[in-house]
């Protein structure tokens, strides 16, 4: 097993850079959402008090929501087990004062099941792995490398399995970004495990690109669109939806489709290249910009698409852009929300806003995103930080 630790460590001070940098890039003007510097969307409290916790899972990034009966209209979660997934996480317990204990531990990555569609903490279970001495340990581990890593991405359920793409992450030589994706793996785990990926298969992917001739590498997975019948979409073409990100500076989205039953028949994928459909993922092009590592793309029930994201990657503010089909067009970036805890401390940021639909009550998102800061020491003497927060909009 890799020296998880120090990776995970460098990763939550490094994580920002890699996912971009604010300021002017091509893709459209930011345009202010019309009520107020705070946007029209409002907190969801009672979303951010069901990560709220002092023992055992006590914060992470990289949330992502699953619903284990496919279902991603609003409210479908009423009826359904929701499947969590997480990065790198502290293990451990808080005090009064919200510092974290001596013995917390931070691994890369940990997953939760949600019974029904409501925050109830009675309702959660939390899932992570262990080592050989029964401390707290990843979940997920790749069997390509022991210096590797997983940070799990976005997935689906089918058929009673869970699909579930994830990065797959090594030490770095770059003496300012020490660890690098190396892969993308999909790995699957029935769905009706009570300990969910107590067992799991993992096969390499190939939906990752090296960065090459100044372009970013391209990862896929980032976000996942079930436009199916199944799933409950208003205008469904019976295909899953992949998106991925080429990370230049200002960070671009990139998709690519295939049937449902297909999804571990990598040949089968198809990528947008602009005007058609085509096999090579190096023909891929950029479809809208300033995305961030982590979003997603859900279809309202006019019939329009949604992007949800962190606009310019790294910044305070969450965005959306509508569009007409899964590949756009897109239209400008609209910032609905100002996130306070982007000056919390001087140090702190935001990042990574996605949706969550099948949480979300009828005509709104519930959505979430993330908190850091560059300052290691602020984790520990204070877990409040570094958690994900909730807001509800209303497309």
């Amino acid at each position: 097993m890799r020296t998880s630790r120090l990776a995970a460590l460098l990763a939550l001070f490094l994580l920002p850079l890699l996912l971009g940098v604010a300021g002017a890039a091509p893709g459209g003007a930011a345009v202010a959402a019309p009520s107020n510097q705070s946007g029209p969307a409002t907190p969801a409290p009672e979303w951010d008090a069901l990560f709220d916790r002092t023992s055992g899972w006590t914060g992470a990034d990289g949330i992502y929501s699953i619903p284990l009966n496919g279902d991603e209209r609003a409210g479908g979660a009423n009826s359904s087990t929701t499947f969590w997934t997480f990065s790198d996480t502290f293990i451990g317990t808080v005090d009064s004062t919200d510092k974290r204990s001596a013995d917390t531990v931070l691994v890369n990555n940990t997953m939760a099941l949600l019974q029904g569609g409501s925050p109830n903490p009675a309702s959660m279970q939390f899932v992570w792995g262990s080592d050989v001495a029964g401390k707290p340990a990843a979940r997920v581990i790749p069997n390509t490398s022991a210096s590797h890593w997983f940070w799990p991405n976005d997935g689906i359920a089918l058929n009673g399995t869970i699909y579930l793409y994830s990065l797959r992450m090594q030490p770095g030589s770059d003496p300012t970004f020490p660890f690098q994706t190396v892969g993308v793996s999909l790995l699957s785990s029935p769905a009706s495990s009570p300990q969910p990926f107590a067992s799991y298969s993992q096969v390499d992917a190939p939906l990752y690109l090296p960065a090459s001739r100044g372009a970013g590498d391209v990862t896929y997975g980032m976000a996942v669109l079930p436009n199916t019948s199944a799933a409950g979409a208003p205008r469904p073409d019976e295909y899953l939806y992949v998106y991925g990100v080429r990370n230049d500076r200002s960070k671009k989205l990139l998709v690519a489709r295939v049937r449902p039953a297909d999804i571990t028949r990598f040949s089968e994928y198809r990528f947008w290249d602009g005007r058609t459909w085509v096999s090579s993922i190096r023909s891929a092009v950029a479809v809208t910009s300033r995305i961030s590592s982590e979003f997603s793309v859900s279809p309202l029930a006019d019939g329009r698409y949604i992007l949800v994201f962190q606009l310019d990657g790294l910044s305070g503010n969450v965005a959306v852009r509508y569009g007409d089909s899964p590949v756009g067009p897109w239209g400008a970036p609209i910032v609905i929300y100002t996130c306070p805890e982007d000056t919390l401390t001087p140090n702190t940021y935001t990042y990574s806003a996605k949706a969550h639909p099948h949480l979300s009550q009828p005509g709104e998102l519930l959505i979430s995103y993330n908190v850091n800061t560059f300052d290691f020491n602020e984790h520990l003497n204070n877990a409040d930080i570094y958690r994900p927060r909730f807001i509800r909009f209303r497309p």
